[in-house]
């Protein structure tokens, strides 16, 4: 089965966007890889887990829209400042509570060493009082 793009999903554009492609998504855990090899320091590992939550979550049936925010990081441990090479990314959804929702994020290595973890909770874009 064929997944699309997540440039077609996100709302990030050029050099924001962290995700390449993504590998897997069987409704419980999003699999993807980074658009490129970096090098990566920890926040822009932390920004493509963050961005491949975000997906998780709005791959949910009645799930946010591409316009979601970031509410709370929460438990990020850091394993690796940086990194050199692709990455991967897996996000597994945690609990859903109202309109916001949790995941749990990895990023690793190809050759599987922890670079980051934690979960990243998503709420829809808060709306403009007039």
């Amino acid at each position: 089965m064929s997944h699309p793009s997540p440039a077609a999903l996100l709302e990030h554009r050029g050099p924001a966007l962290l995700l390449g492609a993504i590998d897997a998504f069987d409704g419980h855990q999003l699999l993807c890889t980074s658009r490129g090899t970096g090098p990566w320091r920890w926040p822009e590992i932390l920004e493509g887990a963050a961005q491949s939550a975000g997906l998780m979550a709005g791959m949910q049936p009645g799930g946010p829209s591409a316009t979601a925010v970031i509410a709370e990081y929460r438990g990020v441990i850091v394993h690796a400042p940086s990194h050199a090479g692709t990455i991967r990314y897996a996000a597994r959804l945690v609990r859903r509570l109202l309109h916001f929702w949790r995941c749990r994020i990895e990023a690793r290595s190809v050759d599987g060493k922890l670079l980051l973890e934690g979960e990243v909770t998503l709420s829809p874009k808060a709306r403009a009082r007039a």
